[in-house]
């Protein structure tokens, strides 16, 4: 079973994680970066990323880096409240898969984690509601 690690301190409430668990995925939540650090660095199998760029105890961009430095092949994607042309150039140059603007449609967002668990790499795109 593959696994989908959701950072983001807004997810809590969000349907995601059900619309996952059906679709055959294990997902874990988490709102903070250092939990989700901890986690990666623990060596649980993490096959996806889904994450906030607006984090209480880190800057997003910083916590991709870092994920990046730990685990070069991880597929990141990002859905965030506070895009920008440049967190998004950023966040395209450390690699991620997919660039989201919220709100997105947990039906949306499952297709795309499918297709980035199933196929090699993802469209880059913003995604407005």
């Amino acid at each position: 079973m593959k696994t989908v690690l959701i950072i983001d301190p807004e997810f809590s409430g969000s349907s995601l994680p059900s619309v996952l668990d059906r679709s055959g995925l294990r997902s874990f939540v988490v709102s903070e970066a250092n939990t989700a650090l901890t986690i990666v660095r623990s060596g649980m199998p993490v096959d996806l990323v889904i994450m906030e760029l607006q984090l209480p105890d880190m800057d997003g961009l910083d916590l991709l880096t870092m994920l990046r430095r730990m685990s070069p092949g991880l597929p990141v994607l990002v859905v965030t409240s506070r895009g920008s042309i440049e967190s998004y150039l950023q966040a395209i140059n450390l690699g991620v898969i997919e660039y989201l603007n919220k709100p997105v449609l947990s039906k949306e967002l499952s297709c795309i984690v499918r297709s980035a668990l199933d196929g090699p790499g993802g469209v880059k795109s913003i995604s407005a509601a």
